[in-house]
């Protein structure tokens, strides 16, 4: 009798943790799919940007700006509504997509600036700005990168 106790103990047990471990890795696939599903808008959107801020038609550069700034608003939005699962650093691997994401927002944010720039003197400082801007986003990329492995490798999946 009591080895029938620990059979179905131990098979509930490793369902227990099988379903912990898919549900850590479901989540890592919804922030991945979130993440790839910008990167198309993004590409196009900075391909605008460099193309008519060459041509000096700021304008343009703000629409662009103004549209990509919003967009990534709206992904960081939906990342902080997604249910977190109970596993081992998911808050923190949420945490770092969401700060990758306000970086990359930063960025659009301070080509608005450049595109309503008074002077050329006053666009050149807010370019200044913008290369560290874009060291920042890198490091929150990277940071994203290490927290995603940490919790891959504490949920027991890998990540690709």
């Amino acid at each position: 009798m009591s080895k029938k106790i620990v059979v179905v103990v131990a098979l509930f047990a490793t369902l227990f943790v099988s379903c912990k471990s898919k549900s850590a890795f479901n989540f890592n696939q919804e922030l991945v799919a979130k993440e790839n599903g910008m990167i198309p808008v993004v590409n196009k959107g900075e391909s605008s940007i460099t193309e008519f801020y060459n041509a000096g038609n700021f304008d343009s550069v703000y629409a662009v700006s103004d549209r990509l700034e919003k967009y990534v608003q709206l992904n960081i939005d939906e990342v902080e509504v997604i249910k977190t699962p109970d596993v081992k650093e998911a808050d923190n691997f949420k945490a770092a997509y969401v700060k990758a994401f306000k970086a990359l927002k930063n960025i659009y944010s301070n080509y608005k600036a450049v595109s309503t720039a008074k002077s050329d003197e006053d666009r050149q400082l807010l370019l200044e700005d913008l290369e560290k801007l874009v060291k920042d986003k890198n490091d929150a990329v990277k940071d994203m990168q290490a927290a995603q492995r940490k919790y891959a490798s504490e949920n027991g999946f890998k990540v690709q």
